[in-house]
């Protein structure tokens, strides 16, 4: 619950007055969804989860992804996008994708079809940002290549299905296109559920390097797609 409070903080700070929970377990942290509306209706989906394992303080599996939230929101809206963008930290990632499984499934059937995206910022900052290749929508991961390129840069294809799942899955089983940007390698996956998981293994550039790119990547979205 605190780290909640503590992500509600952050958006009011950067600006989002359309902030809301989504009660999934009474008692528990809530899905927080803070919304940017667009000229449309159509959606792109940024999120990240709230929650961790007891061992370590979960800085990185994914207070680093969820925390990333309210400055590419706040970036974002200097300007009306096309797309409503809605920046979600999912509550119970590590119980098994609880969150996002009821937000997904709560859905309206028409609103679900309005995702044209689903972006999945998980375990950043260890390393420079990559892409989780084997699960990402074939359009979604070609307009990322062409981001980085453009930006002089690449984001190398690693693979976690042995690492387990990710909130991105449960958009994908309804057929919403979706990719996942981390940061873990066979070294740094090490890190994970382990008392390591501080501050102290962040490195500033390599997550504010990540942070520029999906930033760039956002906006390219909300260019490229319908």
């Amino acid at each position: 619950i605190r780290r909640e409070q503590t992500l509600q903080r952050l958006f009011r700070t950067a600006g989002c007055t359309n902030l809301t929970e989504q009660t999934v377990d009474p008692g528990q942290p809530a899905n927080l969804i803070c919304t940017l509306p667009g000229k449309t209706r159509s959606l792109i989906i940024v999120g990240g989860h709230l929650d961790h394992v007891r061992r370590g303080d979960g800085i990185v599996d994914d207070w680093s992804g969820a925390s990333m939230l309210p400055s590419l929101y706040q970036s974002l809206r200097g300007k009306l996008r096309r797309h409503t963008f809605l920046f979600i930290g999912f509550t119970e990632e590590e119980k098994g994708l609880v969150g996002s499984e009821f937000y997904v499934r709560h859905l309206p059937r028409e609103q679900l079809h309005l995702i044209r995206a689903m972006v999945n910022l998980e375990c950043l900052g260890l390393a420079p940002p990559e892409v989780w290749q084997d699960h990402a929508n074939p359009r979604l991961l070609d307009l990322l290549n062409s981001v980085a390129k453009a930006m002089g840069t690449y984001l190398p294809a690693v693979n976690l299905e042995r690492v387990g799942r990710d909130d991105a899955m449960s958009f994908r089983h309804r057929k919403v296109p979706t990719i996942t940007i981390h940061s873990l390698t066979q070294e740094t996956v090490r890190v994970l559920h382990t008392r390591r998981d501080t501050f102290a293994v962040e490195s500033v550039p390599y997550y504010y390097g990540s942070y520029r790119i999906v930033l760039q990547y956002l906006a390219r979205l909300d260019e490229a797609l319908p």
